[in-house]
């Protein structure tokens, strides 16, 4: 992982899937449409970040698909995430972007001042990634 770094840096488009548990915030419930369909797909969008070995945290947009009714979930939720991660060139001024394959918040109350005492110690996420290699 002290690569991530430097590859999230210097990388353009790549496939990139990311395990990590992630703490979700400023959360919006959206309706969209397809070009050219009438029909409409809903997402929760969740601000959140990708932090390095190194300390450095990069900001990146989490997409959920969720039913119409979804209610989102609060500020600082912790969720147990798969994504699939598109990753600009220039991340540190744009957001990553993570559309999800698999989401588990998990339980608790977030507001609660014993609540990060229960979440796991698990600060750095793992990565498979596939892309092009400039020697």
């Amino acid at each position: 992982l002290p690569m991530l770094c430097s590859t999230l840096c210097s990388s353009s488009m790549s496939a990139t899937i990311v395990f990590s548990f992630f703490v979700l915030a400023n959360s919006k419930h959206m309706k969209m449409f397809r070009a050219g369909s009438s029909m409409a797909t809903y997402h929760c969008i969740y601000e959140t970040t990708i932090q390095c070995t190194s300390g450095v945290v990069f900001p990146a947009m989490l997409h959920v698909y969720s039913p119409f009714n979804d209610i989102v979930l609060s500020d600082n939720t912790v969720a147990f995430v798969s994504v699939k991660a598109t990753i600009p060139a220039n991340v540190s001024r744009e957001p990553a972007l993570l559309d999800t394959l698999y989401f588990v918040p998990l339980p608790g109350d977030p507001s609660s001042d014993t609540h990060e005492f229960v979440l796991p110690q698990w600060t750095v996420p793992f990565l498979i990634s596939l892309g092009h290699v400039m020697s």
